[in-house]
């Protein structure tokens, strides 16, 4: 008896469950794509930790591109404009799309190189880091030189 209780308990938790799923994913859409970028040589690659960012009536769903460049997001159907950026080393780039409902938006980017460079420190702690180093260096030359034999005559 206490089986065909928990087998009926499971059978329901299954039927709410897809009544309850499946028709909300059904209409979900999704836009997916890949972010690229060509290096110097004119080798087009896909490009890393990209923030994409679809803006639209139902407001704003961002996403980040994975190590292999692709991204995807859900969002309800309609218009939307999709941005991918990453500061500061590309120039961000915009495409618009419409969604239906249930429908798959293909948007691939090219982000073309800004010329900036990419700082890898703040500018106020680029000095702090100087003279960490001047101070790491003195401290290792005063080790060897107690590390190092006085020479006999």
């Amino acid at each position: 008896m206490k089986h065909l209780i928990v087998a009926a308990v499971v059978l329901v938790a299954v039927s709410a469950f897809a009544v309850i799923i499946v028709p909300s994913h059904a209409a979900a859409s999704s836009i997916r794509g890949t972010v690229y970028w060509y290096d110097q040589y004119g080798n087009l690659y896909p490009l890393p930790w990209v923030q994409v960012i679809a803006t639209g009536e139902g407001g704003v769903t961002t996403s980040s591109s994975t190590t292999d460049g692709t991204y995807m997001m859900w969002v309800p159907a309609g218009t939307y404009n999709v941005t991918a950026s990453s500061d500061p080393g590309f120039i961000a780039e915009s495409h618009e799309v419409t969604i239906t409902p249930g429908g798959v938006a293909v948007v691939d980017f090219n982000l073309k190189p800004s010329g900036e460079p990419v700082p890898e420190y703040p500018p106020s702690l680029q000095h702090v880091m100087l003279v960490v180093a001047a101070l790491a260096a003195i401290v290792l030359i005063r080790r060897r030189q107690r590390a190092m034999p006085m020479n006999s005559q």
